[in-house]
């Protein structure tokens, strides 16, 4: 029988986390993600960009060399085709569902882009994250939790990180946690651990109760980065794109605020 802890019904306030690409929600925010799923916490996990700037792509179809693969894949060999940019794109996204389970987030509150986008997919997302389309991402899921919970939470990346796609999700939850407390006011921003030394951020505490599932749920959705079955549509895109030392060895994340 399994022993690990499963996140209760969900009840009070919602919490969204928004992830300019599929896997920085594990990467940066998997603890926190998870710490809240276990306490009954309704979480959201939204993905704004379609994730396509990778670099993996090329790796994975043969046309760069991939340092954790330790060398080149060869397609024809190994039995698939390259994968377009659409293919590509929605692999990406199918690891993020995956993970998002393991931190206690079913399929059903995984989103893409909009609240109020009509049945979107990856390919509807941009491939950059820009500070207006951020704004309108998150003001869309402020309204639709607005009728029953104007205090929903909103935490994503920090406005200061050095990648873009990152900092414009940062900078436009900044700019309406200012201008829109009523509705932003529960805004909490997730630091990279190599800018720990960012003001106000701090190391995310967690329950002693539960602190070891949390930890083994982070990782655990890290493995679903690395899982290499492309008969299956899986290609450990997350894995072939960056270091998952994070979340394998248990390092806490950080926030900004609260």
């Amino acid at each position: 029988m399994p022993t690990d802890p499963v996140p209760a019904n969900p009840t009070g306030r919602p919490i969204v986390f928004y992830a300019p690409h599929q896997d920085d929600e594990t990467l940066w925010m998997g603890q926190v993600i998870a710490r809240h799923a276990l306490a009954g916490r309704a979480v959201h996990v939204v993905l704004v960009s379609n994730g396509a700037s990778s670099g993996a792509r090329a790796m994975i179809n043969g046309d760069a060399d991939s340092g954790w693969w330790g060398g080149y894949h060869y397609p024809p060999r190994e039995g698939y085709v390259p994968l377009s940019l659409g293919d590509f794109t929605a692999a990406r996204t199918r690891e993020l569902v995956a993970a998002c389970a393991q931190l206690g987030v079913p399929a059903e509150r995984v989103h893409l882009g909009r609240a109020d986008a009509p049945a979107p997919t990856t390919a509807d997302l941009p491939g950059t994250v820009t500070t207006a389309w951020a704004t309108q991402v998150l003001q869309s899921w402020a309204a639709r939790f607005a009728p029953q919970w104007p205090g929903a939470g909103h935490y994503t990346t920090w406005w200061g990180d050095d990648h873009s796609d990152h900092a414009a999700l940062g900078t436009a939850l900044r700019t309406l946690n200012t201008q829109s407390p009523a509705a932003f006011g529960d805004a909490r921003w997730l630091v990279k651990p190599e800018q720990r030394t960012a003001a106000g951020a701090g190391a995310y505490g967690l329950p002693p109760a539960s602190a070891a599932a949390i930890v083994q749920m982070a990782r655990r959705a890290g493995w679903c980065y690395r899982a290499w079955q492309p008969r299956a549509g899986c290609y450990a895109i997350g894995y072939h794109s960056v270091s998952f030392a994070g979340p394998e060895g248990g390092t806490p994340n950080y926030i900004v605020g609260g």
